[in-house]
């Protein structure tokens, strides 16, 4: 659950909702379909590692429960905060992928694809930008 936060972005929802069927392959590597907000669907790549793990998990529900067989958003959340540090959350974890993301990509519309944002302006509230990318960014244009 962790590290579908973590290393991909995803949403308790989404977690929630990852089953077998959804790992696939493509051209480029493993990918994972997350069933996102207002019943979207996107494709979010997978590191081998992740990929791996998921496909080594018994066919079905990959976090199964009592909640139309697979565990309530609720739930993913209260697990992840009782083996997280406080302040860490599953939405925290989140923030963390999309900085991260930002910080090695600098496109904020690759970021919104992969956290499944409408808007840019939603995913800008995710971003948070490094001085030291501000610094860099100044020195070079003045170059």
């Amino acid at each position: 659950m962790l590290r579908l936060a973590h290393d991909a972005g995803l949403r308790r929802r989404e977690i929630a909702l990852v089953h077998s069927d959804d790992v696939f392959e493509d051209l480029h590597g493993w990918s994972l379909r997350v069933h996102g907000k207002g019943n979207k669907e996107r494709d979010v790549p997978l590191t081998p590692r992740l990929a791996f793990e998921l496909r080594a998990l018994p066919y079905g529900w990959a976090f199964p429960g009592a909640i139309d067989g697979h565990l309530s958003p609720r739930r993913v959340g209260e697990l992840a905060v009782d083996v997280l540090p406080s302040p860490w959350t599953i939405h925290t974890l989140r923030h963390s992928f999309a900085t991260r993301a930002y910080g090695h990509e600098s496109d904020l519309f690759v970021v919104q694809e992969l956290l499944g944002h409408a808007s840019p302006a939603t995913t800008r509230v995710y971003v948070q930008v490094q001085s030291s990318k501000l610094r860099s960014t100044v020195n070079a244009v003045a170059s």
